[in-house]
């Protein structure tokens, strides 16, 4: 592993969940394949994939939106939409990659120059960007409804790992940023779709 690769996953796996800076926060970082990455941090609206080539280092975000069987009419809304984002956003553009011409958001890095204001620069920027491409589609509903599963997808992760109520408060709301009274009424909607899952009556003692 080269050494600004070391770097790169230094500053993202450090900090703590209170940080202003991106880059600061924590995130939970594991590996793909040799060279590629997939970061992610509760408070952040995207998982992050980061790729290593010869001389760069790419940061993707999927914006989950596939434009290959989209109509002619839909494909020119879609990609007019993203060209003007692309001249109002700094550092980041949008792409397709994939057999079914995925929509991405991707920040391309010197690894030369890079630094860790750079870095950070360029994760505020697809943050920026994946808000603006959000708003601009009309995919507030959907992007929203993403957020949520994700998170209650965390959520039955620490579940599985025994986590304690405490526990998962404090993921709720020191990690995600909820509020005390979300953080508990998210946690008794988890619990009582899975109890109706798992058919059991009985309590799974967590409340």
């Amino acid at each position: 592993m080269e050494g600004i690769e070391t770097q790169v996953l230094e500053w993202l796996r450090a900090g703590n969940d209170t940080a202003e800076d991106i880059v600061d926060l924590p995130w939970s970082v594991r590996e793909m394949r040799p060279g590629m990455y997939v970061a992610e941090h509760p408070r952040m609206p995207f998982s992050l994939l980061v790729a290593f080539s010869e001389d760069f280092i790419h940061l993707l975000v999927p914006l989950g939106l596939e434009t290959f069987s989209m109509t002619k009419d839909e494909k020119l809304r879609v990609y007019h939409t993203l060209l003007r984002l692309n001249d109002q956003v700094n550092l980041m553009k949008f792409t397709l990659s994939g057999m079914d011409d995925d929509v991405y958001l991707r920040v391309d890095l010197d690894k030369k120059t890079l630094g860790k204001d750079e870095f950070n620069d360029a994760l505020t920027a697809l943050l920026i960007g994946l808000m603006s491409a959000v708003s601009a589609l009309g995919l507030e509903e959907a992007f929203a409804k993403e957020i949520f599963d994700r998170i209650v997808g965390m959520v039955l992760e620490r579940v599985e790992r025994g986590a304690s109520r405490d526990e998962l408060m404090r993921f709720l709301t020191v990690k995600v940023g909820m509020s005390v009274e979300d953080a508990k009424n998210l946690l008794n909607e988890v619990f009582a779709a899975k109890k109706e899952i798992d058919g059991q009556g009985e309590d799974v003692g967590y409340f």
